[in-house]
């Protein structure tokens, strides 16, 4: 798999600063208080982009006439992806305990949602014009661990993940390079799956109640199954049950209310 230069590049600078931070003495902080680690609810809002792999869903052929096609050959879909907009809200609660001395964990539950262009791919390895979209809405649990060693540290190093489902909306469509004016087949479905995401960024403290932050986000999605169907003129028929993962990393920013 590979990555444009300017998002490997986005991931090294985010990724790097945290590990530099976390690694930082606590000479770095404003104050030698030791750190007495307060919990309390709060409230987060976070936006950015997301950068999508390229993802290959794959099944067996069994067509339903009209759809051409043979039974039990392969059919594949290979699907790419524009960069857009990603969105998540959060509630949440800091636990007022000290881990291993320097982690104050948080848990929240959180909403997000994205819903990348399909700009490009092939089907059947031949070479096609595609166009639609997918639809991400994220449902998860989150774990995040903040790195502290003052009451008055204003940069705020972080760790985490979370787990939770994925209801993902599949609307790709794909037309032969012979001048076609309308697809001719679709990946299309609902369906829900297992999402796995992890994080790494840094929270800015503003003042006793706002705070902003930065985060690098990987998530995958495993085990989605959609249809391929034969589109063309009137017809909808099916083709092929296809299966395969969806992966994005997102640079993200946002601001936590503290209650």
């Amino acid at each position: 798999m590979t990555y444009p230069l300017s998002r490997l590049t986005r991931i090294s600078a985010a990724t790097s600063a945290v590990a530099i931070l976390a690694s930082a003495s606590p000479a770095l902080a404003q104050s030698g208080d030791e750190f007495e680690p307060e919990g309390g609810v709060y409230v987060s809002v976070l936006a950015g982009v997301t950068s999508p792999s390229d993802n290959e869903f794959e099944g067996v052929q069994a067509p339903v006439a009209p759809s051409p096609g043979t039974a039990g050959a392969p059919a594949s879909v290979d699907v790419g992806f524009d960069e857009e907009f990603y969105g998540a809200v959060a509630l949440g609660y800091r636990i007022p305990k000290r881990v291993f001395g320097i982690f104050q964990p948080s848990i929240e539950v959180e909403f997000s949602r994205t819903s990348p262009d399909v700009s490009n791919g092939s089907f059947n390895g031949g070479s096609q014009t595609f166009s639609g979209n997918f639809d991400v809405n994220t449902y998860s649990v989150n774990y995040q661990s903040d790195i502290r060693w003052s009451n008055n540290q204003r940069v705020i190093p972080f760790l985490g993940g979370g787990i939770g489902i994925a209801d993902v909306d599949a609307n790709a469509q794909y037309f032969p390079n012979n001048g076609a004016t309308a697809p001719t087949f679709a990946v299309t479905g609902s369906d829900q799956a297992l999402s796995l995401h992890s994080n790494a960024g840094l929270t800015f403290v503003i003042n006793d109640n706002f705070d902003l932050n930065t985060r690098v986000r990987y998530q995958r999605v495993s085990g989605l199954d959609f249809e391929r169907r034969f589109i063309a003129g009137t017809n909808d028929a099916f083709n092929a049950d296809v299966s395969g993962d969806y992966e994005t990393v997102s640079v993200l920013a946002g601001v936590r209310f503290r209650f």
